[in-house]
């Protein structure tokens, strides 16, 4: 079925060309990831709270530019133009970072890197409104979340990269990362015009041979509905945030070696290549939300091993599961995310760009309440886990509010072109 797919996804104008730039953002943001923190910590000599504040920065300005940029792409400013000037603030930002000696300007370097964040949920955007847009609903959650396990595969390549990086220059690292970002950014902007030109092109041409067929019925869920299943979001993406600020911490407490915690991260990604696919699969048929509960209830348990089990092959067995949690945390929330605002694929993306970033940030301010760096840390994830389930399922009534809304909405031109801004 995921073969069927992806034959779908490449016959569509310009699916190849999407599917490589997710992969090569997938690959930039993975070699970035464990990159950063040697450079803040041990080149420019940020303490804890330096860090800390670092990534505060980073995240809390990333969630605002995210927001801001995803409103302003559904018909106010061309896509790819955002996406051009927040991929060049971003290289900015990475030479500024190679060049930072004092906190100040590592703080101010990680405020433009924020900027980096624009381009993904754009591609996505043009993946809703473009590649998956006719597509039965089925058929568009798991062309969403195929898409998706491209910037998974892409995150394998990037923690190879940086692994192979680790003992150069990492300053001048950053600066061949500002020049990766510019490339990729180039791409990025390239096809998001070259596709927003190819959805106004056919919007016209159905207009002019069935104008009845761009009728469809225009209707928005309300703001406030959407804040339930976005904190219920954010809760699972903490989960798992939290595993990857501790898991290396205290599996080195643990057994004495530095090499189980990278491990165990390239274990969970070689198996979410298979995992995305399945939980696509499977969120097409029983929907999205149950199937990230799901995928919750998996982490939770993944989590209570974790917490008390000292068995190093059990552990290693856990983190094969865990992929399961991570598809449905970061794939099919996408496909969720995007169908909460059907009409605005480009907020959509954004929101869920927030929902990663807000995620990040409890797992950024999690070592303000821990002093110690044992099992017992990982039974806050389970918590998280079991309440952003809860909160999904018994919380969570867009579905109710959606079907009140279709039974008094009016029909209206909402043609692909009026999203597009020129």
């Amino acid at each position: 079925m995921n073969l069927t797919i992806w034959k779908r996804i490449m016959h569509t104008p310009y699916g190849v060309a999407l599917s490589l730039n997710i992969l090569l953002q997938g690959c930039l943001m993975a070699t970035l990831a464990p990159l950063i923190p040697i450079l803040i910590a041990e080149k420019i000599g940020l303490d804890k709270s330096g860090v800390m504040i670092f990534f505060l920065l980073n995240t809390v300005v990333g969630i605002v530019v995210v927001l801001g940029t995803g409103w302003l792409s559904d018909g106010t400013i061309a896509r790819y133009k955002l996406v051009l000037v927040c991929g060049i603030i971003a290289a900015v930002g990475f030479v500024g970072l190679s060049q930072a000696t004092t906190p100040l300007q590592a703080w101010l370097s990680g405020i433009g890197i924020a900027a980096i964040g624009v381009g993904f949920p754009q591609l996505f955007a043009v993946a809703k409104a473009v590649v998956v847009a006719d597509w039965e609903h089925e058929a568009q959650v798991m062309g969403i979340t195929a898409l998706r396990t491209m910037f998974s595969l892409g995150f394998v390549f990037g923690t190879a990269i940086a692994s192979l990086l680790g003992n150069s220059d990492i300053r001048m690292v950053f600066v061949f990362i500002a020049v990766a970002a510019v490339l990729v950014t180039l791409g990025a902007s390239w096809l998001l015009q070259r596709m927003e030109t190819h959805m106004r092109r056919e919007a016209v041409r159905v207009k002019e041979r069935e104008p009845s067929a761009v009728m469809k019925t225009s209707y928005s869920l309300p703001a406030w509905a959407l804040i339930v299943p976005l904190v219920a979001l954010i809760l699972l993406r903490g989960a798992d945030s939290a595993r990857g600020v501790y898991l290396p911490l205290v599996m080195f407490q643990l057994f004495k070696d530095a090499t189980i915690a990278p491990l165990m991260f390239g274990i969970t990604a070689a198996a979410e290549l298979v995992a995305m696919g399945v939980m696509g699969y499977v969120a097409s048929k029983i929907g999205e939300k149950i199937t990230i509960c799901i995928g919750a209830l998996v982490g939770a348990a993944v989590y209570v091993v974790l917490s008390f089990s000292q068995s190093l092959p059990l552990m290693y067995i856990a983190h094969v599961f865990y992929a399961i949690f991570v598809a449905a945390v970061v794939g099919v929330s996408m496909a969720y995310v995007q169908n909460l605002v059907k009409n605005r694929a480009g907020l959509g993306g954004s929101l869920y760009m927030m929902v990663f970033n807000g995620g990040s940030l409890i797992g950024i301010l999690a070592p303000l309440l821990v002093h110690d760096y044992d099992q017992t840390i990982f039974i806050a994830p389970i918590i998280l886990c079991l309440a952003g389930a809860v909160l999904l399922m018994v919380g969570d009534r867009t579905a109710q509010i959606e079907k009140r809304l279709q039974s008094t909405a009016v029909a209206v031109d909402v043609g692909p072109e009026v999203l597009i801004a020129k």
